[in-house]
């Protein structure tokens, strides 16, 4: 799990402004992904190299902790494809960033959620009122939580800490405040005390939802088509064995090992990590939840909407009238 999904800008836009840089790696078959600390079915395959085995090409991973840090890798030419959350990718497509969303990764689901302490006496939305609520701004989680509560009718009526998720945690468990919408290992421990009162899910249901997807540079995959084809099958066929081959995805299982040692987490960790995130079929990318349907699609609605807040929180300062552009399903149309 990223240990920060906050979207701070501070420096980015000179970087933005520079044209994306032509990688002549990509003619070597070379080519560079950058990643977060997010468990996830695919992450087995870069463990066990078979990104590398399947399409012939040499694949330098690099990890990063935030979207910031991979946009201003991606503005320089360093970066040819990677994983970002809506709310990075809302900014880097604001800003005009030349890159396409070719998949989405997961949808947040229930790995990010707002949680209640037991004590608080928070058992419904119109209980917030009063109560001090911590998140780390201009996240995804804040502009799910700000949704909602606007559409509980309680906007305004509690108070709202800027902490990451630690430092949430810890306020948590110092009893300084009332609830937190966070993710991760910080989540867990809220888990100890407290009980959710809304998942990214459900609000995602109420309108507003999020997602991490997969972006490549324009240049870079128009220029290796074949290479896309093949990453996003195997991304693809990783996420249906996950969810048919349940006895291979446990925690002691050879696919969650491979992931737990190349991120140094707790096997048991992963498993439950994973199992908190959904993982769109081809048939679900391709349709208008997701990729399809222009700027009616759900994708490029979530990164209008994200832009939308993004810019009255100050984070950015243009939000364009269409983000289909940003957006692709070339690929997963061609997909094995």
């Amino acid at each position: 799990m990223k240990s920060i999904r906050s979207t701070t800008m501070a420096g980015m836009a000179i970087l933005l402004s520079l044209p994306l840089a032509h990688s002549a790696e990509a003619e070597q078959k070379v080519v560079n992904i950058a990643y977060q600390l997010t468990p996830s079915p695919w992450v087995a395959r870069i463990a066990d190299k078979s990104f590398e085995a399947q399409t012939g090409y040499t694949i330098n991973w690099r990890q990063f902790n935030t979207g910031a840090e991979i946009i201003s890798a991606m503005a320089s030419g360093s970066i040819d494809i990677s994983v970002l959350g809506s709310s990075p990718l809302a900014v880097a497509a604001s800003a005009g960033l030349d890159i396409k969303l070719f998949w989405i990764l997961e949808d947040i689901a229930s790995a990010e959620a707002l949680y209640v302490r037991n004590d608080a006496g928070i058992n419904k939305p119109a209980d917030l009122a009063g109560k001090k609520l911590a998140v780390p701004f201009a996240s995804t989680s804040h502009y799910q939580l700000m949704y909602a509560l606007e559409r509980w009718g309680v906007e305004g009526e509690a108070t709202i800490l800027n902490l990451d998720p630690n430092k949430a945690a810890a306020a948590w468990e110092r009893k300084d405040i009332d609830g937190a919408f966070i993710w991760g290992a910080a989540m867990a421990r809220l888990k100890r005390d407290g009980k959710p009162l809304a998942t990214a899910g459900e609000i995602c249901q109420m309108g507003r939802c999020t997602f991490e997807g997969m972006v490549a540079s324009t240049s870079f995959a128009e220029q290796n088509g074949d290479f896309m084809r093949q990453f996003v099958g195997i991304i693809n066929a990783t996420n249906q064995d996950y969810k048919e081959n349940t006895r291979n995805w446990g925690a002691e299982s050879d696919n969650v090992k491979l992931i737990s040692n190349l991120f140094g987490a707790d096997a048991e960790t992963v498993a439950e990590d994973m199992s908190q995130y959904k993982y769109p079929s081809l048939s679900e990318q391709l349709s208008c939840s997701w990729l399809g349907c222009a700027a009616e699609g759900g994708g490029a609605r979530t990164l209008k909407l994200t832009a939308d807040f993004l810019k009255s929180q100050g984070k950015i300062g243009t939000v364009l009238d269409n983000y289909s552009g940003f957006i692709t399903d070339e690929f997963i149309g061609r997909a094995e």
